[in-house]
């Protein structure tokens, strides 16, 4: 099937998008969504109050762009460094390894997804728990599940030990306000039965 250049038209469609997903991406993680302001969004970007209507419906579906994108790069960076290791301790220790490195390279991503996943708005954690499903599962079923199976974790409710393992990484990994180093050592974390 032969392949068709972008027009011009698209390569600035879609740069455009991506100005405008950055942009909000620093909105968001500075002021949280409920003080976040569109018409700051799009002249951050460089483009006219209301340009971002042009892309998105509303701030709702600006927000999920934006926490899609996230979640589709962080959860890729962590299955590539997880899934490279055979044993389940193998994983979990790259699993925080990984989740580490994405924090540490996209502070204001990590900011923004856990204002969100702590905030007092339901809808917007809502928003970060449907992005982040394939990586819960695959934390679930390929690190806990498989571990408990294999003799190489403790004996526990593999629900309980995902929450609790997501909440250590989210913890652990999340870069402070000042953006200072990690506060704990991730291989430290990733602690399995001897």
């Amino acid at each position: 099937m032969p392949r068709f250049k972008k027009t011009k038209r698209d390569q600035i469609l879609e740069e455009t998008r991506r100005r405008l997903l950055e942009a909000a991406l620093d909105e968001f993680a500075g002021q949280g969504y409920a003080g976040a302001n569109i018409n700051r969004i799009s002249q951050a970007a460089g483009f006219a109050q209301g340009t971002i209507y042009n892309y998105f419906s509303s701030k709702q579906a600006l927000f999920q762009a934006v926490v899609s994108d996230i979640a589709a790069r962080h959860s890729e960076l962590i299955l590539q460094g997880a899934s490279s290791a055979a044993q389940p301790s193998g994983r979990l220790e790259r699993f925080f390894v990984a989740g580490c490195a994405f924090a540490q390279g996209a502070p204001a991503a990590a900011r923004m997804i856990l204002a969100a996943l702590y905030g007092s708005d339901d809808q917007v954690r809502g928003f970060v728990y449907q992005a982040y499903e394939p990586l819960l599962r695959y934390v679930e079923q390929e690190i806990v599940q498989t571990g408990l199976q294999d003799r190489a974790f403790w004996p526990v409710d593999a629900r309980v030990a995902t929450a609790l393992n997501l909440a250590v990484y989210l913890g652990a990994c999340a870069p402070t306000n000042e953006g200072k180093q990690m506060r704990a050592n991730p291989r430290l974390l990733a602690r399995i039965r001897e």
